[in-house]
């Protein structure tokens, strides 16, 4: 498969999850207003995991989501999983910056917009522990798709 592929069904899949997320969280990010069961309380969890029960099944329905093709035509290598898992890891940062990129979502206050690549950072969004000018976590996943991606090819 050629990366131009891979890369180009990473960046639509993103952009679609990202357009449903927005109209489920609309404004307020991290599934602040969604009646979810549960929410972490340790900060850690929050940063580096997940922090809400919304994102856990949300992640869970991922996972079974993409191995369910492979799994029913019985097409499961070493390989496919780490290409699935490459998917996942990229796939989910993508879609997380598209949230904030697409996001229309503005200030009552102020009509300003609240996201956008503007204000992708630690002011505007605290929900997430920061570094480099990042969110953490995009540091973890980021190389481990790539490194997922390149065992795959091999």
């Amino acid at each position: 498969m050629s990366e131009l592929v891979f890369f180009f069904c990473v960046l639509v899949t993103a952009g679609l999850l990202s357009k449903t997320e927005i109209q489920i969280e609309d404004k307020a990010g991290y599934a602040e207003n969604l009646p979810v069961t549960w929410r972490a309380k340790n900060i850690w969890v929050r940063r580096l995991f997940t922090g809400t029960s919304y994102h856990l099944y949300m992640g869970l329905f991922l996972v079974a989501f993409l191995h369910s093709v492979v799994i029913i035509i019985g097409a499961w290598t070493l390989q496919v999983e780490f290409l699935i898992l490459s998917f996942l890891a990229l796939m989910t940062v993508a879609e997380d910056f598209l949230w904030f990129v697409l996001n229309p979502a503005v200030s009552e206050e102020t009509g300003e917009r609240l996201y956008g690549v503007r204000n992708f950072n630690k002011e505007h969004v605290d929900w997430f522990g920061w570094f480099g000018g990042l969110p953490q976590w995009y540091w973890w996943y980021l190389p481990t798709g790539v490194i997922l991606y390149w065992l795959a090819q091999s």
